[in-house]
């Protein structure tokens, strides 16, 4: 049974996890990523942070494409109050790596939809809890070694390699990918965008 959709949708994102979830929901859309700075702001929260992200993303491609509805999103992997970004090298994935072995961990993404035409604005934020095995110093030596942990968050992929090292999940899954899936349609039904046909 194909989804339709009412408008048409744009991704403001280069996330190649993102734009693999929408094709596996059967989502017809472009990409055309947002230019924002991701920087945190002094005082903010991390799910103050995740919001004001995928609100600015959304806007500027919602602004430069009024009759569309534009995704924006972001995620963050938070241990001890600290936002983990995206490692840069190896030191910074072991770092990252051995940080959150043996403990949980929390994964916020905030996600925005917007069309300037029919003045409609939606977030959301999405939370879930990971717990990481004990990684052993050969296992986090092999991991840095490949090519998973450098564009994503924490330094791993829930959808790759890193699942080894994923005990539990408490929340959404598809969250720890990068995009709340099932928030997101539910969010296009409600806008009366979205319809299985």
């Amino acid at each position: 049974m194909p989804i339709s959709l009412s408008l048409p949708l744009i991704l403001a994102s280069a996330s190649p996890r993102r734009k693999e979830l929408l094709r596996l929901a059967g989502l017809p859309f472009k990409v055309k990523p947002a230019q924002v700075d991701e920087a945190a702001r002094r005082g903010e929260t991390p799910q103050d942070h995740v919001r004001r992200l995928s609100l600015e993303k959304a806007h500027a491609v919602a602004m430069e494409n009024p009759a569309s509805v534009v995704l924006g999103a972001d995620t963050i992997v938070v241990i001890d109050g600290i936002i983990l970004g995206k490692p840069e090298n190896k030191k910074q994935a072991r770092e990252m790596l051995r940080k959150l072995s043996n403990r949980s961990h929390t994964v916020f993404t905030g996600y925005t939809l917007s069309c300037v035409a029919e003045k409609i604005c939606r977030t959301g934020i999405a939370r879930s809890c990971v717990r990481f095995k004990n990684i052993e110093p050969e296992e986090i030596n092999w991991y840095i070694n490949t090519n998973e942990p450098y564009d994503k968050a924490g330094g791993y992929a829930a959808q790759g390699q890193g699942a080894a090292f994923i005990r539990s999940i408490s929340g959404s899954y598809t969250n720890v990918i990068g995009l709340p899936l099932a928030n997101v349609l539910d969010m296009l039904k409600k806008m009366n965008v979205l319809r299985y046909t």
